[in-house]
């Protein structure tokens, strides 16, 4: 028997540790920042923290990496569809991006000393058109 105890079943037998990778490790990985990592492993749960370290498992990492995928926006486009349906669907986007994009123009504001001074213009305007009265 070996003097430290370990017996050759045990050296078999597959490590106690757990693959775990620090935040850095895996940003350096990703080519993303490391407090971004954390941020997301924090706000998913997926993440070991003892003390004020962090690692992560592979299992951690997964769900990471599953959580950053991009959700899409609309229905994705089904094979054997009418025509006349793309073409509504295509029109409804157009309009929907049209009003996204276009703005309203707004006349521009005026104080009440210059809306003053425009009535009195047009009072004077009328007054020199008008009749005079004998």
């Amino acid at each position: 028997m070996p003097i430290d105890g370990n017996t050759p079943e045990k050296a078999k037998e597959a490590p106690i540790l757990p693959d775990g990778r620090t935040p850095e490790e895996v940003a350096r990985h990703f080519g993303v920042s490391p407090r971004r990592i954390r941020q997301m492993a924090r706000e998913l749960g997926a993440c070991r923290i003892f003390g004020n370290k962090m690692f992560l498992l592979p299992a951690d990492i997964e769900a990471i990496l599953e959580a950053s995928k991009p959700k899409p926006r609309a229905a994705p486009y089904r094979l054997g569809g009418e025509y006349e349906e793309v073409l509504k669907r295509l029109e409804r986007v157009k309009k929907e991006a049209a009003t996204k994009t276009s703005k309203k123009r707004r006349e521009p504001s005026i104080g009440r000393d210059t809306a003053e001074l425009l009535q009195l213009r047009e009072r004077m305007k009328r007054e020199e058109t008008a009749p005079k009265k004998k």
